[in-house]
């Protein structure tokens, strides 16, 4: 019929509930729906607002070949399926408004736009009440849960390519988490946020500045590894000194603070003392001893950027008095 469209699907009957389960062209399928938000229609819209932003990464996504296995979840405006079980073909009224976009609206507006000629899988409901579909909204989108970021850069191993810097800043995670010599062996969290250990996002909001700077950005990998051990150990050295335990080495906010300050450290190490070995941090970090520890105790923003401060001071101070007294 030229007022219908007619797609394979599979009925689906479950807890006296029925559904179909169909692959849909996105370009096709836009044209077919409708989304009610709650913002444009207080009355009745229940869905987000769309954030194009999202909806263009979506587009991109697919452009470059990938695909979004994801189900939508669809309510037909029809009252009951036109449905042939001995074809299992699902015949569906060819205008703008048959199918209500319950869960999706981002996926399905991204395959619209991609250049790509997108399928996509979708799961369609007919004779659906206002509240039931508010029901599925809600129990689709209120029990979904972000990806830990941690977690995220976590499985980065799986996907970085090999020269990139995502690879790298999991290379030298992996050393300081795995190599026995390491004081941050053991102390590191992989998956999540763990109270008392260095998490991904810690140790990439750390390290990444690092990457491209003299004299880290020369080294080989090799020489990456080792230097950052040997900072490791001189820093477990002095901190223990100090706070007579050597919890600090693995606490976020420090270690940001620290790790701020890396060039400057290595550049007094080198310069001062002869190189990176750990006898030459330990000579470099010696002046740390001397902070007011008291007043650095907050874990944001600012008070990392202040004890950084601090750190670079105590350091450099101490240098500039050791050259006049030659």
């Amino acid at each position: 019929m030229k007022n219908t469209i007619e797609i394979d699907a599979i009925k689906i009957e479950y807890n006296e509930g029925v559904y179909y389960l169909a692959s849909f062209c996105a370009k096709e399928l836009f044209n077919l729906t409708m989304v009610t938000r709650a913002e444009e229609d207080p009355e009745t819209g229940y869905q987000r607002t769309l954030s194009k932003g999202r909806v263009n990464k979506i587009a991109t996504y697919l452009d470059d070949g990938n695909m979004i296995p994801g189900s939508l979840i669809l309510s037909s405006t029809a009252p009951r399926a036109d449905y042939d079980d001995k074809e299992k073909k699902l015949r569906i009224e060819k205008k703008s408004s048959s199918l209500l976009v319950i869960d999706g609206q981002h996926r399905l507006y991204g395959s619209y736009k991609s250049q790509e000629d997108v399928y996509l899988p979708v799961c369609i409901f007919f004779g659906l009440d206002k509240g039931t579909e508010v029901q599925y909204f809600l129990d689709v989108n209120g029990h979904q849960m972000g990806v830990p970021k941690t977690l995220r850069l976590e499985l980065e191993k799986f996907t970085a390519d090999e020269n990139s810097e995502e690879f790298l800043l999991k290379v030298l995670f992996d050393e300081l988490d795995y190599n026995p010599l390491s004081p941050l062996s053991g102390k590191m969290s992989r998956t999540k946020s763990v109270s008392g250990k260095l998490s991904h996002v810690a140790f990439q909001n750390a390290m990444k500045p690092i990457l491209t700077k003299a004299p880290f950005n020369v080294f080989t990998l090799e020489q990456k590894k080792k230097v950052l051990i040997n900072f490791m150990l001189a820093l477990e050295t002095i901190t223990t000194d100090i706070f007579d335990d050597n919890r600090k080495v693995a606490n976020s906010a420090f270690f940001q603070a620290v790790m701020s300050c890396f060039m400057d450290i290595c550049h007094v190490a080198e310069s001062k003392f002869g190189g990176y070995k750990q006898n030459h941090f330990e000579k470099a970090l010696e002046p740390i001893s001397n902070i007011n520890w008291d007043l650095h105790s907050g874990t944001n923003k600012s008070a990392i950027k202040n004890l950084a401060q601090d750190l670079v001071t105590s350091i450099t101070t101490k240098v500039t008095i050791s050259d006049d007294q030659f």
